[in-house]
């Protein structure tokens, strides 16, 4: 068998892996061109069938993201150092019982094919390449701090959407929470209430110092003001190669109306990244 067929003809047993051991499918919005902001969401596998592959539904800050039927995606199998990708399409949601709760999950066409990515970095296939947003990420000394500049932040965001092009009273650079020295980081995965941060090598450095971090990141479909953040350290471990995974969760709890706002922008985003996709086809 050829090298490149032994890898990849093993993908449906390892997505039954996943799926008999509760774990996750990464799925994307597939990008209608170069844009540097894909978020790939986590969802839980639920189950399989010969034509279509069961999720949960992928959700922001723990409420769920509007994805529509028809909607082509993108789904990634991982596990370990091995990462496959898929076109695939969004059959629409259905109800299920699994893990003892009630739900209503995302039924995704299953492929016939797919792709093994060719380096363990890489979100590439053939068709389709993923860029992930880079972010900007602080620990935070005084979490009470956060209050103004998420406010701000807020500000910003409503005068892009609305096209107000006035001056803001305060430089962003002069509405910032107490924090440490920055770091940069890549969001690899988003969902649930939080998000996945990879760190390159030689910028971990103090990392399990501290638990509270105020993130800034771009959204999906939207060249304005970045998102801003408060988040909280779950866990973190080295990977192979040199950098480090953060799991993230994100913390509200210093300023709770901020929690409406994160996730409007980013079912915001997402609905503009469906619509622009669906104008294309």
């Amino acid at each position: 068998m050829p090298a490149q067929r032994s890898r990849t003809s093993g993908w449906r047993r390892c997505l039954q892996q996943l799926v008999d051991h509760k774990g996750s499918l990464q799925i994307a919005l597939a990008p209608n061109g170069p844009t540097g902001h894909d978020f790939v969401w986590r969802a839980k596998l639920i189950s399989t069938s010969d034509n279509d592959i069961f999720v949960e539904m992928p959700t922001a800050a723990g409420e769920p993201l509007p994805l529509e039927e028809g909607v082509q995606l993108l789904g990634i199998i991982a596990i370990g150092q091995n990462r496959w990708m898929f076109r695939t399409n969004c059959l629409g949601s259905a109800s299920y019982r699994a893990y003892g709760k009630d739900g209503v999950g995302l039924k995704l066409q299953m492929p016939s094919t797919v792709e093994r990515c060719q380096r363990r970095r890489d979100y590439r296939i053939s068709t389709d390449t993923l860029a992930l947003p880079a972010i900007s990420a602080w620990p935070l000394l005084d979490p009470r701090s956060v209050v103004l500049p998420e406010r701000m932040c807020q500000s910003r965001m409503e005068k892009y959407i609305s096209g107000d092009s006035t001056p803001d009273a305060m430089q962003e650079e002069d509405c910032m929470p107490d924090v440490g020295p920055s770091f940069s980081a890549t969001v690899v995965n988003i969902g649930g209430g939080g998000i996945g941060l990879q760190i390159p090598t030689g910028q971990a450095n103090g990392i399990g110092r501290h638990r509270l971090h105020w993130l800034k990141f771009p959204l999906p479909g939207n060249d304005g003001p970045e998102l801003c953040v408060t988040s909280k350290l779950m866990h973190w471990h080295l990977e192979a190669g040199g950098t480090t995974y953060m799991g993230m969760m994100f913390d509200f709890s210093f300023n709770p109306s901020h929690k409406r706002f994160v996730i409007q922008q980013i079912t915001r985003a997402v609905a503009i990244q469906q619509r622009e996709q669906f104008r294309a086809a």
